[in-house]
């Protein structure tokens, strides 16, 4: 289970170990004094022989298998950032009313966004429903504000002719 007891273990080593000591004290397998007396010689091992005898009585920690974590990351369905991005034009799109183009374009934007992630979000692509439909309504506000401020504007202009 571990290497030849003469060569020298490294810091990563004993830090391995101290985290197997641990998770035998988390378990029960060993008291306090017992995890503080074996950390303390640990860190005094130079060799794996004399780490092992500081763990030989406990069961060998669970060894995870890199393989199914790799798969199980790589087929993680990914939402690509459109909630993300829908969201942040929504928001953007209500005080840039303020700009006369800029928060109607931010605003059509993140409802555009929107209606993508939520669609992809049925298929289930997307994770992030909530920040779709936030981004969505808060893009719908920026383009309901924006019509009724160029509405306001040239009502405005008609009146002062």
């Amino acid at each position: 289970m571990y290497p030849a007891p003469w060569l020298r273990a490294s810091d990563a080593d004993r830090e391995a170990i101290v985290a197997h000591l641990g998770a035998a004290a988390a378990d029960g397998r060993l008291t306090l004094d017992e995890y503080a007396d074996r950390t303390r010689l640990v860190y005094g091992s130079r060799t794996w022989g004399e780490l092992a005898r500081l763990v030989h009585d406990l069961p060998a920690p669970p060894m995870a298998d890199a393989r199914a974590t790799k798969s199980v990351a790589s087929t993680a369905p990914s939402d690509g950032g459109l909630p993300l991005a829908a969201l942040i034009c929504g928001v953007v799109s209500i005080p840039a009313v303020a700009c006369t183009p800029v928060g109607g374009v931010t605003g059509i934007a993140a409802v555009v966004l929107g209606i993508v992630s939520l669609r992809t979000a049925g298929r289930g692509v997307a994770n992030s429903r909530g920040m779709a439909v936030a981004g969505l309504i808060c893009g719908l506000g920026g383009v309901a504000l924006q019509v009724a401020m160029i509405v306001f504007m040239a009502l405005v202009e008609s009146n002062l002719e």
